[in-house]
């Protein structure tokens, strides 16, 4: 890769469990013409940045430096085409998750449910699981309930006996099936909310890798890193630089979506600097191999206990293991367990369900204490007063299941692509029945998916979970059908059969979606830079003039209230107003003249024109003030 005949992008890509096999394959036929610059995704999606990210930096280190490892080949995009081939491997993937302890009827149930088995074999499993499951309880109840028909002599003839047993079995079942979710419930819950770890017999040396395992020597391959430290994020950052390569704040960035259940939101990883999290070495153990979590445990400064507990401080920003923050991203519910981190609370604050003590302190905190308190991170008090409390980390997808919006720019210095999986229902497929890539002029595709059934459950289900579609995709739906976002993003079609929940999926069908991947890689080709650009720009025009409008229309609106003149006049005075005041007068003087600007400006434009929104793309953008995660 030491031509100069490359160029740069970044790659963003969706979640979508076992379709992430497309990606790196794309990512391959993508590194022949690119260099990648920035890479993000979530669930699925993020496995494959890692990996693409953890590539990049190590074909820097091979092209550009020298690669850590002993094994050249394992290194860099090579390395990476290894992979594709080993997870296009028919049964590898399945061979990732093994289930928790007492977690394995009820994940053969899941995996079967999520397939491409018949109806009929579907239900038939789903009967016999629940007697797998709760054997005792299910033919214990059955038993006692005969019995006690036989005690009272109904029990005199065939029929007799028929009529008898059968709703006596059919209520045992259903007094089994709820022992069944009960103790399901429980394993899930001693699981760290998940069927699976990640983790299993495999990191105690099993055969078999399991997916957390199998991930982590995937990762330290890829960038030729030293076995010693896990690959961290500011390996990523620091890789070496190609000759005349643009300048940027890191070599490679990687950014995955995880979300917060605990506070319902979603946080892009790696944390910034001033976030504090805080992790144990006993649950950390369940879900990462011991040499990671013993090298976190070394970085981590001085533990803190609470109640027994020893707890210790995730590494901040660029010192993060890559692999920690992918699996963050990865935690499909239920399935995957769910990653605690720990904050630190106060007095009066909930800790994880239990009541805190009240301090005990001879005079009241002041307020330098309480700010230095919160400039130290939560750091705990000798007074006791402080104590921790769980977060739970899920599934990014959850959230943002295809974070378009990473690493965009006003004006793109390089392409930021994106890979999008869909499954469209048989009209559509037959409309578009490969690989396609939108052109900017192409007009808005809503997406549809029908619900009508001419089974009634089965159109209630698709009506519920249409709901839930929705409900998690719908910002990033209406993004990616953006002009400046559409013509970026590859739409990759795919089959009921092929990935998703499909863990087990057969040789011939993980042919055709690694070929899908190498297709979306190739149809980058037609991705046009220049039509690209210019429709950002002309996006950021329209945007600008109408936001800028409603500014001066806000801003300067007549007649005001009286009651709210004082407010009116504090962005026009000089006069800082706490606690967000401007620094120094020369701040405060021109925060003012670019107010009036903006006033200006805005009557402008709307009075005399022109009307950049008149030749637009549509539809058409807004700006709004919202907040980074």
């Amino acid at each position: 890769m030491a031509g100069s005949a490359f160029k740069y992008c970044d790659l963003v890509m969706k979640g979508g469990i076992t379709s992430g096999i497309v990606y790196p394959f794309a990512a391959l036929e993508l590194s022949k013409q690119y260099r990648f610059k920035s890479i993000g995704g979530t669930s699925a999606g993020a496995i494959a940045a890692a990996a693409c990210a953890a590539a990049a930096a190590g074909e820097r280190r091979k092209v550009v430096g020298h690669a850590i490892t002993p094994k050249p080949a394992l290194v860099g995009f090579d390395g990476l085409a290894g992979v594709s081939r080993t997870l296009a491997r028919e049964g590898f993937i399945f061979s990732l998750f093994q289930p928790a302890s007492g977690a394995a009827n009820a994940y053969r149930l899941i995996v079967l449910l999520a397939g491409n088995a018949g109806l009929l074999r579907k239900c038939l499993q789903a009967v016999l699981a629940v007697i797998a499951i709760a054997p005792l309880e299910t033919f214990g109840l059955f038993a006692l309930l005969c019995l006690g028909w036989w005690a009272a002599g109904y029990f005199s003839g065939f029929w007799a006996i028929a009529l008898h047993a059968i709703p006596s079995f059919l209520g045992a079942y259903a007094v089994g099936a709820i022992f069944a979710a009960l103790r399901v419930a429980r394993v899930v819950r001693r699981n760290l909310l998940g069927l699976c770890s990640g983790m299993g017999p495999a990191a105690s040396g099993g055969a078999t890798p399991t997916l957390t395992d199998w991930l982590h020597q995937t990762l330290q391959n890829l960038s030729g890193q030293a076995g010693d430290e896990p690959l961290l994020f500011e390996h990523l950052w620091g890789a070496p630089r190609y000759p005349h390569e643009p300048h940027s704040d890191h070599a490679v960035s990687l950014t995955m979506i995880t979300t917060d259940v605990s506070h319902s939101e979603p946080r892009s990883l790696p944390f910034d600097q001033d976030t504090h999290f805080w992790f144990t070495k006993r649950e950390f153990d369940v879900l990462f191999p011991a040499d990671v979590v013993d090298w976190m445990i070394r970085h981590s400064g001085e533990p803190r206990s609470f109640r027994g507990e020893a707890y210790h401080r995730l590494p901040a920003y660029g010192q993060l293991p890559v692999l920690v923050a992918t699996r963050m991203s990865l935690s499909f519910p239920l399935l995957i367990s769910a990653v605690p981190l720990h904050e630190i609370v106060h007095h009066g604050a909930a800790a994880d369900g239990m009541e805190l003590p009240a301090p005990r302190r001879s005079r009241p905190k002041t307020p330098l204490e309480s700010a230095d308190a919160l400039a130290a991170g939560g750091a705990e008090q000798a007074s006791g007063a402080s104590a921790f409390r769980r977060c739970w980390f899920s599934d990014g997808g959850i959230c943002s299941n295809f974070p378009i919006h990473l690493f965009d720019a006003p004006l793109p210095r390089w392409p930021t692509f994106a890979i999008d999986l869909v499954y469209p229902d048989a009209s559509a497929a037959r409309k578009n029945p490969g690989v396609f890539l939108p052109k900017p002029n192409d007009g808005w595709q809503p997406q549809y998916q029908p619900i009508a059934s001419k089974f009634p459950i089965q159109e209630i289900a698709g009506f519920i979970f249409g709901i839930i579609a929705t409900m998690q995709n719908w910002r990033d739906l209406l993004q990616s059908r953006a002009p400046g976002n559409r013509e970026r993003i590859v739409h990759v079609p795919l089959s009921p059969q092929e990935g998703g929940m499909n863990l087990n999926m057969d040789a011939a069908i993980l042919r055709q979606v690694s070929q899908k991947g190498t297709e979306a890689g190739q149809k980058f080709a037609e991705f046009s830079f220049d039509a690209h650009y210019w429709t950002r720009w002309r996006n950021l025009a329209s945007a600008m003039q109408r936001y800028t409008i409603k500014v001066a229309d806000s801003a300067d609106y007549r007649p005001k209230i009286n009651e709210y003149l004082a407010a009116y006049e504090t962005a026009r005075t000089t006069s800082p107003v706490p606690p967000y005041a401007f620094e120094g007068a020369v701040q405060r003087e021109q925060a003012r003249a670019l107010l009036e600007g903006l006033i200006a400006q805005g009557h402008g434009w709307k009075d005399k024109g022109p009307d950049f929104t008149n030749t637009a793309p549509r539809p058409l953008p807004q700006m709004q003030i919202t907040l980074t995660y």
